[in-house]
């Protein structure tokens, strides 16, 4: 298969995956795995269960997308940069002329003060044992890194233009065509479609929200009643 191709596969892996996250919720699960908080549902004043299902399902869908998508950026990462899996790092990328020790991050908020302080720490410890080195915190769309991780790496004598390299930058330096971008958002068109057959993701999440709405009407006479039963 083509770096394209493996691509689109990782990506078509994703959807069918969330997919699935989304056919596994129940009405159930949400009261079982405290999925609501209802000191926050009776502060937002919902009134309805089809309202409290929407919020609820969204957001557990939402989060658990994010966080899977997370971990497939290393490996969109690995695929266009060619590049392995290290030992603490989460690509590297070695050549005759530079080596490539990459951080992995979705986008240019993922990352706090502790963890960019580690980065410094280890970024420093490679160069210093290998004169090709060249660490970075690859990020894996937005326009600049956040301040917090900017300023840090300042603070610990390294040059953010140097160790961050966001969105359009990362995949530029990575593939070595500067337009590289354009062609990963190109390739990857139509991929949802190829995943789940005749419904888009937002049909499955509207579809459980109106299968859990309807369940929490059986199980339940009122959202008070509802919002109790999570204690």
């Amino acid at each position: 298969m083509s770096k394209e191709e493996l691509i689109q596969d990782l990506l078509a892996n994703f959807v069918k995956n969330a997919s699935e996250i989304i056919g596994d919720l129940s009405s159930d699960r949400m009261i079982s795995e405290s999925a609501i908080n209802p000191i926050l549902a009776k502060a937002l004043g919902f009134k309805d269960f089809d309202s409290l299902a929407r919020f609820y399902v969204y957001q557990r869908v939402g989060r658990s997308l994010v966080t899977s998508f997370g971990m497939k950026m290393e490996n969109l990462v690995k695929l266009v940069s060619g590049g392995e899996k290290g030992d603490w790092w989460d690509v590297v990328k070695k050549s005759k002329d530079k080596n490539y020790y990459i951080s992995v991050k979705s986008g240019p908020r993922d990352m706090n003060k502790d963890q960019t302080v580690e980065f410094a720490r280890r970024a420093k410890l490679v160069m210093k044992n290998d004169d090709k080195a060249h660490p970075f915190i690859a990020m894996g769309y937005g326009k600049n890194a956040w301040p917090v991780i900017t300023d840090t790496l300042k603070k610990q004598g390294l040059s953010p233009e140097k160790h961050t390299f966001v969105g359009k930058s990362l995949y530029a330096l990575l593939s070595g065509e500067k337009d590289y971008y354009l062609k990963l958002l190109d390739f990857v068109v139509n991929v949802e479609a190829k995943s789940i057959k005749g419904k888009t993701i937002l049909e499955l999440i509207d579809d459980k929200v109106i299968e859990i709405s309807k369940d929490f009407a059986r199980k339940y006479k009122t959202i008070d009643e509802l919002l109790e039963d999570t204690f």
